[in-house]
């Protein structure tokens, strides 16, 4: 029986994918849980319509993220925080924290899940923090400065 994956399973396959498995497992297993539907043409049809566009936006996204890393290159973007007399930040700046900066302060839209932070900055100074979404990298120089 063909069905069309509507989650992830392990061992069989990813969502949106058009499997044939046997009928016990697909009308026991699969369809109950809702892991999957019946692959009807109407349905093969919605699926296909539904990669396309994600195909779309997927190469959108990657596009915007080139332009915003090309953006940053050779720029350095200081962030203000409040420090003691030896350098040392009382809170720690990580990817959230990066991410909503460069929205404030340079309008640039980033999702935090791309900032790539070891461990959280915790000194004032120069950092590079890289930045990556899929295969595209990139750099952005932070000046961490005190208020």
């Amino acid at each position: 029986m063909k069905v069309i994956l509507i989650k992830d399973v392990a061992r069989l396959g990813r969502k949106s994918e058009v499997k044939d498995v046997p009928d016990g497992h697909a009308l026991n297993f699969l369809i109950p849980k809702k892991f999957a539907v019946i692959a009807t043409p109407e349905q093969i049809r919605r699926v296909t319509e539904e990669a396309k566009k994600y195909g779309e936006q997927h190469e959108h996204a990657i596009k915007e993220f080139t332009q915003i890393c090309e953006s940053l290159k050779g720029k350095v973007v200081q962030y203000p925080v409040e420090a003691n007399d030896q350098g040392h930040l009382f809170k720690g700046v990580n990817a959230e924290d990066i991410a909503k900066h460069l929205k404030a302060s340079e309008g640039i839209a980033l999702d935090a899940s791309t900032v790539h932070l070891a461990h959280p900055i915790k000194d004032l100074g120069t950092h590079a923090v890289p930045l990556s979404y899929k295969d595209v990298q990139g750099l952005c120089t932070l000046e961490i400065v005190k208020k």
